[in-house]
Order: C-alpha cells, then structure tokens, then sequence
C-alpha cells in the first residue's frame, strides 16, 4: 500500500512541475562587461569594473566589482579587443604609457598582476590597441615616440610604432613604424588587428597627439601598415584615397578582420569605410567601400561571427550603426540607434558620445561606452555612460537593451557619474574600454 501511495505522489509532483510551463534555459553568453574607467578629476585611482551581464540575471547591469590600479591621470583607453586563454586583460593608459595586465580566471575574484612602467630608455608612447598574437604575447600599437611635442618638424619626421609585451606584461622588442618608402606619411599607430590565417598584423594612423608631452595640435593620418606576424617586420605602408568629399580617408581607426575569409576593414574618424582581401599578399590595395558622411567621428567597430554584419559607433551622430556586408564590397545600411535621448523617454535628451563598442562572441549582444579621449591635443567628452545593444543575428537591426539600467538611479544605461564604487566612495568616472568575459571552467574531477 505505501508503495503505491509513493508512486501516486511522484505522478502528481510530475503533473505540477509539467503545468509549471517550459524551463527557462540557462544563459550561456559571457555573463561580466568589463569596463576599463578612468577617474574623471584624476584625484583618484583609475579602475577596472566588472559588471553584471547576464540578461537573466536579478542585478543585470549592477556593478559587482572593482580593481583600482593605485595610480590616477592614466587616461584609461583601451582592453585588449578579445578574451584570452588565460584570462588575461591588458589595458592600455595613454597619459602614463603604462599597460596594465589583470587576472580575471574569475572576474569577481580578479587581480592586478603587473603595470608596464616605461623607464627613461622606452622609445615608444601613447599606447592605445592591445592585441594578443598567436604566440600568447601581445603587441600594443603607440601612436608616438617617447617625448613626442608636436612641433612643426615632428608632424611627418617622428614615428609611432608597436611595442611587443610577454604573456606577463613585460617588454620585449620596440619596433618603429617610420617607412623611408612612404614619404609624407604620418606613421602613429592605434588600432590593430592579427590576420593569424596570413600572417600579419594591421594598424592604422589615426593621429599624432595624445602623448602628455604634446603641445602641439592632433594631427591625423591617412595610412594604414601591414606587419609580418613572425617577426613583426614592417611589409609595407598604404595610403588610404580620399573619396568624393575629399576627407573620407583623415584618422584611419579601427581595423577589424573577418573570421571567415582574408578580408580586412577600416574606418576612418573623417566617416570612410575602407576595405581589402590582399593585406596577407605582396600586392596589397584598399579602397574605399562606404561613406557615412560628413562630421560622424568614426568610432569603434566589430564584425559579427559570421561575418554577415558590421557594427561601428559614429560618435559625431551620437549614433551606433549597423552594415549589411552580404556583398563584403558594397555593405548596406541596416539599423542605427540614437544615444542622445534618453531610451525609455525619448523627449528627454542626453549628451551621448558613443565611441568604444565590443561585441559578444555570439553577436548578439554590443556593449558601448559614452566618452572618447582627453589628452593636451584632444577632448571628446561624453556622457560616461555605458548601454547594452542587442543585435538580431538574422536581419543586423540594433536595439537598446532596456533591461540594461542602473542599479542607483533605474535609468537605462549604467551611469559611471556616481558617487560609491565598490573601492570607495572616488566620485564619478569616464568609462572607456570594453570586454565581455566569462569566468575560466573549474577543473574537471580528479585534475
């Protein structure tokens, strides 16, 4: 008789759980953002925050977790622009050339394990893109030479170049991007992206200007290096055409490589977009594939997995866009989303500035900060907020995700003008470099 009371029981619990509806599945994405901020009156530590990311999460959006890096005035700038097998985050400050290098095998339980402190001997400044090579060191692109002031002579006779760093953050080999065959030029590189499948690395001259020392004006570029990966030797320089308007090609920045095929683009602050497939060849062109316009302050960019759809923020429209790359040649528009109005109340205006963006490894999600740079050349403010974009995957439209909001204030978008931080209570803060994250497996049993 028990045994068939028992069984009855069971049949019943199995009834309710099944009325209970389909379970939910498990979020599976990259549950943290990592937010590389600089402390906005630099009377303070700059840090690295760790936000909750997970969309099914009760404190999605909360800031969970900061690492101070005990120095101010950094002008933090940029992460390294994917996640690495160990877990490692390098992140680059441009007032002090130093890079800084994080564990976060657990993000919530992260550390900072080293700061590149340049000495008297470092050639190189102003580091901005970090990117990690096949060999698991990292080379980081410097705009200028050490001790850069932006004199008349310097503008075309000083040179960036790209300095290597160990796995542990260490220096290793400074190499120059001066090139005597391409005269005229300004060699100051910024961003960077490996094309491991062709061996080369590729970087842009966005600008001389943002080493402390620069008491000059910015001045931009126009080119774009291709790097030999095995020995990171200079293959050659191009120089980007200017289309009809005449200033598409001004401040090349952000080069990203397609996964599936040796296709490269870069955008340029002057609103080009610039494509080739023969960077990994000895007869290398670009050209220009699409125009954004006048006045836009191309931004950051990424491509989704497949290599379907192109994302890139145009802080100048205090706008982020996305492409339609079906024809790699000939992209079209697709969607855009506004960051100067308040998402959830559009009468209400916001100052915006969307410039540094990164997607998720399954392109649905983009993350995007509001602030540019602050440097003696430079300013581009923003309104030091952070927003969470989704991504359709099928048809490339953009939405802001309205779930994303501020733990204090409720707002949509995580508001860095904030009093408390987890280190303390330092005022408010400019967020810039962005990287999504997910905490390093535990060991399987027995290991």
């Amino acid at each position: 008789m028990r045994g068939w009371v028992v069984a009855g029981i069971l049949v019943l619990a199995l009834w309710v759980a099944g009325c209970a509806g389909p379970e939910v599945p498990l979020f599976t994405g990259e549950p943290y953002l990592i937010v590389w901020a600089g402390d906005a009156d630099r009377q303070n530590s700059d840090f690295l925050a760790v936000l909750d990311a997970d969309p099914t999460s009760a404190s999605y959006g909360k800031v969970l977790r900061t690492y101070p890096v005990r120095s101010r005035g950094n002008e933090p700038n940029a992460l390294t622009a994917a996640p690495r097998a160990d877990r490692r985050v390098f992140a680059t400050a441009l007032l002090t050339s130093r890079t800084f290098v994080f564990d976060l095998r657990q993000p919530l339980a992260g550390r900072l394990i080293h700061a590149d402190e340049p000495d008297s001997r470092r050639r190189l400044c102003a580091p901005q893109e970090p990117v990690s090579l096949p060999n698991g060191r990292v080379v980081v692109a410097c705009s200028d030479p050490a001790r850069y002031r932006g004199e008349a002579r310097e503008v075309v006779t000083a040179a960036g170049g790209i300095l290597e760093l160990t796995p542990d953050g260490y220096p290793g080999r400074e190499v120059s991007a001066a090139d005597a065959t391409a005269r005229g030029l300004l060699f100051a590189p910024t961003g960077a992206a490996v094309m491991a499948t062709g061996g080369r690395l590729v970087t842009t001259s966005n600008a001389h200007g943002y080493a402390a020392t620069t008491q000059g004006e910015r001045m931009p570029g126009i080119s774009v290096q291709i790097w030999r990966l095995e020995d990171l030797a200079l293959v050659k320089t191009l120089g980007l055409e200017a289309g009809p308007r005449g200033e598409e090609n001004l401040g090349p920045l952000a080069a990203r490589v397609m996964r599936r095929k040796p296709f490269v683009y870069v955008n340029t602050e002057g609103g080009g977009l610039y494509a080739s497939d023969s960077v990994q060849t000895d007869v290398a062109t670009v050209r220009l594939v699409f125009d954004f316009g006048p006045g836009v302050l191309g931004g950051g960019a990424a491509l989704t997995p497949d290599d379907r759809f192109y994302v890139v923020a145009l802080t100048g429209r205090n706008r982020v866009a996305s492409l339609d790359l079906v024809d790699p040649w000939n992209p079209k528009p697709v969607s855009s989303v506004r960051f100067d109005r308040d998402p959830a109340d559009s009468s209400r205006s916001r100052r915006g500035g969307p410039n540094t963006l990164v997607m998720s490894a399954d392109g649905t999600r983009v993350a995007v900060s509001d602030y540019t740079v602050d440097v003696p050349a430079y300013f581009q403010d923003g309104d030091h907020r952070v927003y969470m974009l989704r991504l359709d995957p099928t048809t490339g439209r953009l939405r802001i995700d309205g779930a994303f909001v501020d733990e204090l204030t409720g707002e949509v978008g995580i508001d860095f003008n904030r009093t408390r931080w987890p280190h303390g209570e330092t005022g408010p803060a400019r967020p810039k470099g962005l990287l999504f994250v997910t905490p390093e497996p535990p060991p399987a049993p027995g290991k």
